[in-house]
């Protein structure tokens, strides 16, 4: 059976007065009945060294003498010769009661011995007389027993009445003792449940009080852990869901090309096929592996990104003007197959972005090929440039707009997520998988920037980029 921390402590309070208790009855018993004896001897070897001399002197009736003796002195007298002889006694007990103290005295010093006689306990000393007889006193110890005796009762029941206090004390001293390591105990278990918010007092300043809040400072990492755990778990699962999209998306994205790839093929392998139609063949198969190549590229890409972290990236001054002229001329072939007219007239020319410069050049030439793509044929494209100062914090707007169709409100909160497409037929006839924008976000949230969208449907869509600016120590190198 296992007992509780209040039954052990009160066990143990109450072994502790027991033994106490028991320890000092024996200490106190015998040291009463050797102070007894101890006075008795004394009493005697006074008594007979008072009446030595009168017993010298009435050695011609030595009976009667050693009974007048024992009459006042209330013990059992005997008068020896110097040679041991038994000149007188007061009892015919004491005649044949001869013993180690007679020997003592006859050497010259008060003999003394206890002894067993008749079936009691006797004290006798023996005292030297001047001519060279012995008077021995020998008193019984049942006085001294009984009172030792009653002495001892008394203490047992004052002991008792101790115990019986003490295992009362005891009690309530468990009681409340036990009380913090209860409370403390439920908390635990609480806890162990999962229950972070059960509340946890302060606690004294004693030894429970430093539990209490050793215990709360516990919990309240238990509960940050527990809590990080969950958000990584969940962070997890959403990684997990991610890639699963992922992996689904890509497929999906190659089963369309390497499926015409593959039946194009098999129709080529014929060798009745006739010229124009080989050639017609061989075109889409171009155009299929060309869409695979960017998509393979975009995922290059995208992954680059993802392992590079931020301290990775080569920071310096950029001219904004620079990077969107270089893009222009870039796009240039593809805006005039669709008749679409590039300006970046609108580009602040002391405009400086505090970034990666292929970075920056990676996104703007992104969102400007798209707008060339899905903007209006014959339409405009422009970009503009601004400085402005946001939160405190000095940077640059950077404006790419077109005049197309327009995106719907319903897909803008949407429009930034991998492999996502406003419109799939209009964006696989395109080439595209939709992995740019994607990868736009990626690029400038790396570089500590921020990216929106906004469209109006037959009015063309907008995004607005935005740089951290350099540092003025910077701008002054």
């Amino acid at each position: 059976m296992t007992l509780s921390f209040r039954s052990k402590l009160l066990a143990s309070h109450v072994a502790l007065v027991l033994v106490a208790g028991s320890i000092a009855l024996f200490t106190l018993d015998r040291a009463l009945a050797a102070d007894l004896v101890r006075q008795l001897d004394q009493r005697l070897e006074d008594q007979g060294k008072g009446a030595i001399e009168w017993a010298e002197g009435g050695k011609r009736h030595p009976d009667r003498i050693t009974t007048r003796i024992a009459n006042i002195v209330e013990a059992e007298v005997t008068l020896f010769e110097k040679d041991g002889t038994v000149l007188g006694a007061s009892s015919p007990e004491a005649r044949t009661d001869i013993g180690p103290e007679l020997a003592a005295a006859q050497a010259g010093s008060v003999g003394r011995a206890t002894r067993r006689r008749d079936g009691r306990d006797f004290h006798y000393v023996a005292v030297p007389g001047s001519e060279g007889t012995v008077l021995r006193l020998a008193q019984p110890l049942s006085e001294v027993n009984e009172t030792v005796a009653a002495m001892r009762r008394r203490l047992l029941f004052a002991s008792t009445l101790a115990v019986l206090v003490a295992i009362v004390l005891g009690i309530l001293a468990s009681r409340v003792a036990s009380r913090p390591l209860s409370e403390m105990t439920t908390t635990a278990t609480r806890l162990a449940r999962g229950d972070f918010d059960a509340p946890i007092p302060e606690g004294d300043r004693d030894e429970f009080g430093v539990l209490w809040r050793a215990l709360k400072s516990l919990a309240s990492q238990l509960k940050a852990r527990i809590g990080e755990l969950v958000e990584e778990g969940d962070r997890l699962q959403r990684l997990m869901t991610v890639r699963r999209d992922f992996v689904a998306n890509v497929s999906h994205e190659l089963r369309t090309p390497v499926t015409s790839i593959q039946g194009y093929a098999e129709t080529l392998l014929r060798k009745d096929t006739p010229p124009e139609t080989r050639h017609q063949f061989l075109e889409v198969i171009h155009r299929q592996a060309q869409r695979i190549g960017a998509l393979v590229e975009q995922l290059l890409a995208l992954s680059e990104l993802e392992a590079r972290g931020r301290d990775d990236l080569a920071r310096e001054s950029v001219s904004v003007l620079s990077v969107a002229r270089h893009v222009a001329e870039t796009v240039a072939g593809h805006a005039e197959d669709r008749s679409v007219t590039v300006d970046v007239e609108g580009v602040d020319g002391s405009a400086l972005v505090f970034a990666d410069p292929e970075g920056v050049e990676r996104a703007l030439l992104n969102l400007v090929d798209n707008a060339v793509t899905y903007g209006k044929a014959g339409g405009n494209v422009t970009v503009t440039a601004v400085t402005t100062t946001e939160r405190g914090r000095e940077g640059v707007a950077i404006i790419v707009a077109d005049d197309g169709e327009g995106i719907e409100p319903q897909h803008l909160p949407r429009i930034f997520e991998r492999f996502y497409r406003v419109d799939s037929g209009r964006s696989r006839q395109h080439g595209g998988a939709g992995l740019g924008l994607a990868i736009v976000k990626h690029l400038i949230e790396s570089m500590d920037g921020s990216i929106e969208v906004e469209s109006e449907v037959g009015k063309g869509t907008r995004f607005r980029v935005t740089l951290p600016a350099p540092r003025p120590s910077m701008r002054r190198i």
